[in-house]
């Protein structure tokens, strides 16, 4: 095609038709400039067909993730409220209540729940480069929500694990021989000494790490409810 076009125009100048051979020349130009833009608007087509499937196929990772995030979230909300009962009731008899502890469960002053978001510790990148604006900002607003709940969380753990369980320690509080006997019913095993609970229960001290135990395990099934409802609005946005 190429010694055709060549052909053409040394012929045009051996006949010395030099109007002709310009006019033909940037004819010439023009077809392979469109040819050019032609091949450029099927790459870009191509390529903007390629992200469209690469964003589809991160969105769907993205929501099946959330999925796993809600089913985390409900059984650390369902571990708070065993929690919060617990701390509930030590409050209750450090103020003078004459009902009997559930020794079984009392353990449970020293757990904390978990928090580790799937979605945003897999796709955070990701999603800071999506094209999408309406889909970028609404998936980095939640993952902002995370991060306040896990401002919170980090001070319910800090509570928990730094605080209470070196109290727990240091007053002698621990049943060692939990560790070798057998539950007596389906909770969890007496992990605390009952006649030292109930002693430092009369103890400001643990009284107060009780107080900041209830506060923050409160402020952190709060926020987890707030999380698991915006967790389900998001999926269904994005489904």
């Amino acid at each position: 095609m190429i010694k055709f076009f060549r052909k053409i125009r040394q012929q045009f100048l051996v006949e010395n038709k030099v109007r002709r051979y310009f006019f033909y020349a940037f004819g010439e130009i023009v077809l392979v400039v469109l040819g050019i833009l032609i091949a450029l608007s099927i790459n870009n087509w191509n390529e903007g067909r390629k992200n469209d499937q690469k964003e589809s196929l991160l969105i769907k990772n993205i929501i099946e993730d959330l999925k796993l995030d809600s089913v985390l979230i409900s059984q650390s909300l369902s571990e708070m409220e065993d929690q919060i009962h617990v701390v509930d009731e030590l409050i209750s008899k450090a103020l003078g209540s004459e009902k009997i502890l559930n020794y079984d469960s009392m353990g449970l002053v020293r757990f904390s729940s978990n928090f580790r978001p799937i979605a945003q510790r897999n796709h955070a990148e990701a999603v800071s480069n999506l094209e999408n604006e309406f889909t970028r900002e609404i998936l980095q607003n939640y993952f902002l929500k995370e991060d306040d709940v896990m401002d919170i969380f980090i001070e319910y753990h800090d509570i928990i694990h730094n605080k209470i369980r070196s109290y727990l320690s240091d007053v002698g509080m621990h049943n060692l021989k939990s560790l070798y006997e057998e539950p007596s019913n389906e909770l969890v095993p007496v992990l605390l000494q009952p006649d030292i609970l109930e002693e430092q229960l009369r103890e400001v001290k643990f009284q107060q790490l009780l107080f900041e135990r209830h506060l923050k395990s409160s402020s952190f099934k709060m926020l987890l409810n707030v999380l698991k409802t915006d967790n389900q609005e998001l999926i269904n946005i994005l489904s």
